[in-house]
C-alpha cells in the first residue's frame, strides 16, 4: 500500500485527506514507514537533501503552479515524478486568489496603506504624509496573458485602468505586443504573470524599467527571478521606480540575501511592500486545489496499477 507523507500538514484539507486515506497510509508526522509520496506547498526547498531523506520516493504533490521549489532535474534523475497544478486551465480559471493579491498590492503600494497603518499604530494621524494615487486612468501592462493575466485585466478594467500587455500569443480584447520593450511603453505599472523558466529567469532588467514612464510602479505574483533584483533596487535607488510590490523574492528561501529586502530594511523606506508568497493562500483557493490535487493523484495511482 502507498504511504503518503505531508510535509507542511497545516490546515490541509480534511477532504484531500479523505481521499488520499481511500488509497493508501496518510501520515502528517514523521514516521519510519517508507515513504512513497510526499506532499509540500512552498516551506520548503525539495532539492538533492531533501529527496536523499525518502530513499522511496516516488510522488510529489503540490498543488502550485510554479516548480521552482522542487529540483526537477533531480527528480527525473530518481524517476519522481511530480503532480501539480501545471497546465490545469480549466480547473485553474476558477481560482482568484492570485488575481485578487495582485491587486491588493497595486492598491496598498499607490495608497500607502500600510505606511498610514504603521503610523496610525505609532500614534500619529497625518492624512497629508499619506497622499496617494489613484488606479483609474493609470496604464497597466500586464505580461504574460494567461489565466491570472487575463483575470487582472478584467479586475484592473472595473477600476478603469488602461491595458496594454506582453505575450508572445496574441489577444484580441487588450493592446498586446509580443515585443517585450514595445508592450513597456507609455506603461505606469508592470504587473508580472509570466511563467519561470529558463527564458524568463531574469528577464526584467533595468533596461526594460526604464521603458516605462517615470516614477513608475512594479508588482510581481509571479516568481521572483523573473526579476534582476538587483536591477530592480537600482531603480528604486535612482528614482526611476516610484514603488514595488511583490509577493516572490529571488531567494525566498535565504531571505536575507535578498537585495530588495536588504533595500526595504531601510530607515523610513515605505516605497517597498514585499509580502510572503500569499498570493495562492486563501482558505478557499488552498481547499480547492489540494482536493484537485489528492482526486489527480488518486486517479495517477489507480491509472497505474
Amino acid at each position: 500500500m502507498i504511504n503518503v507523507f505531508n510535509n507542511e500538514p497545516l490546515e490541509y484539507s480534511k477532504y484531500a485527506i479523505s481521499i488520499l486515506e481511500d488509497i493508501g497510509n496518510y501520515y502528517d508526522t514523521p514516521t519510519k514507514e517508507p515513504i512513497h509520496a510526499i506532499i509540500t506547498r512552498l516551506g520548503e526547498l525539495i532539492d538533492y537533501n531533501f529527496l536523499n531523506r525518502f530513499p522511496e520516493l516516488k510522488f510529489i504533490l503540490t498543488a502550485t503552479t510554479g516548480l521552482n521549489h522542487i529540483d526537477e532535474a533531480e527528480c527525473a534523475k530518481r524517476q519522481i515524478q511530480i503532480v501539480s497544478l501545471r497546465g490545469e486551465v480549466d480547473f485553474l480559471s476558477s481560482i482568484a486568489a492570485t488575481a485578487e493579491h495582485t491587486i491588493a498590492l497595486m492598491l496598498s503600494l499607490l495608497r500607502h496603506i500600510p505606511a498610514s497603518v504603521t503610523d496610525v499604530n505609532n500614534g500619529n494621524w497625518d492624512r497629508m504624509t499619506h497622499k496617494g494615487n489613484e488606479l483609474k486612468n493609470k496604464t497597466l501592462c500586464i505580461l504574460g496573458m494567461g489565466r491570472l493575466g487575463v483575470q487582472v485585466a478584467h479586475i484592473a478594467s472595473a477600476f478603469q485602468m488602461k491595458i496594454q500587455c506582453f505575450d508572445h500569443k496574441m489577444v484580441n480584447e487588450y493592446s498586446c505586443s509580443n515585443d517585450l520593450k514595445t508592450a513597456l511603453l507609455g506603461s505606469d505599472i508592470i504587473s508580472i504573470h509570466l511563467p519561470y523558466d529558463e527564458n524568463t529567469h531574469g528577464l526584467i532588467t533595468k533596461e526594460h524599467i526604464l521603458q516605462m514612464n517615470p516614477s513608475g510602479y512594479v508588482i510581481n505574483t509571479s516568481r521572483g527571478q523573473i526579476i534582476n533584483e538587483t536591477d530592480l533596487v537600482e531603480c528604486l535607488y535612482e528614482g526611476f521606480l516610484a514603488g514595488v510590490a511583490v509577493d516572490v523574492l529571488e531567494t525566498e528561501y535565504l531571505l536575507t540575501e535578498s537585495p530588495l529586502w536588504q533595500y526595504s530594511q531601510q530607515t523610513n523606506i515605505h516605497n517597498v511592500i514585499i509580502t510572503p508568497h500569499i498570493g495562492g493562500c486563501t482558505y478557499e483557493s488552498m481547499e480547492n486545489t489540494e482536493i484537485f490535487i489528492a482526486q489527480k493523484f488518486k486517479q495517477l495511482v489507480g491509472h497505474n496499477q
